[in-house]
């Protein structure tokens, strides 16, 4: 009795494999399982990100705050309840996601973080300047686990940064400033607030300007150079 059920489970064990190895696999579900396990999931901390920021040093700030929504001050995330004391970083209150970016311009590489809503409309970019401390940034991406998006924007093209100014002054413009951020961790309570840097090289200020004027804007941030 025992060796007919022994048998039966291994035939049974045998057609399942066969089954199993001859069915079609859909190729998309298998690249999904593979992302899934080499590329985990993690959880938007924007109270993670807030404690690197003033590391960096002299950055340049981009906000964009539409005209239907009103200004927040403030967020609740895993880390507890994170003040937002500066206005151009009341946006952040509505962001979601935020991913690196690293791209070759004219006038040489460039790197800045993204932050968009749940809509996925970027609301706020940090742009690295020559002032910037990068050993700060790679620790801060390292740490934060922010990448870049599944599709990488096309490199900078004369006529793409064109269209893309003509596109701006249809929606809300973009305000860019001069900052380095100051961050104070209390028991689930942080602040993150901002001001202009006491000095600035002028290559920063150069690139400063560059920049703001690829992304359809204009410096309002008085500028020190040292």
């Amino acid at each position: 009795m025992s060796d007919f059920h022994e048998d039966r489970a291994a035939t049974t064990n045998d057609i399942g494999a066969e089954a199993s190895a001859s069915w079609p696999q859909d190729p998309s579900l298998a690249d999904a399982a593979q992302r899934a396990t080499t590329h985990p999931q993690t959880r938007f901390d924007l109270g993670e990100i807030a404690a690197w920021l003033p590391r960096l040093g002299a950055v340049l700030w981009l906000d964009r705050s539409g005209r239907r929504h009103a200004p927040a001050r403030a967020t609740i995330g895993a880390r507890g309840v994170l003040l937002l004391d500066h206005p151009a970083l009341a946006v952040l209150a509505r962001c979601t996601s935020a991913t690196a970016h690293t791209q070759v311009s004219s006038h040489g590489p460039r790197e800045w973080l993204c932050f968009r809503d749940v809509e996925g409309v970027p609301i706020a970019k940090l742009f690295l300047l020559p002032d910037t401390d990068y050993l700060a940034w790679d620790e801060m991406i390292s740490a934060t686990h922010l990448s870049p998006p599944a599709k990488e924007p096309m490199r900078w093209h004369a006529h793409v940064a064109f269209f893309r100014t003509a596109c701006a002054r249809l929606g809300p413009q973009w305000q860019a400033r001069l900052l380095t951020f100051a961050h104070v961790r209390l028991p689930w309570l942080q602040t993150l607030d901002a001001r202009p840097p006491l000095r600035l090289s002028l290559l920063g200020i150069e690139i400063s300007r560059l920049i703001a004027q690829s992304e359809g804007t204009e410096l309002l941030t008085p500028l020190h150079a040292s």
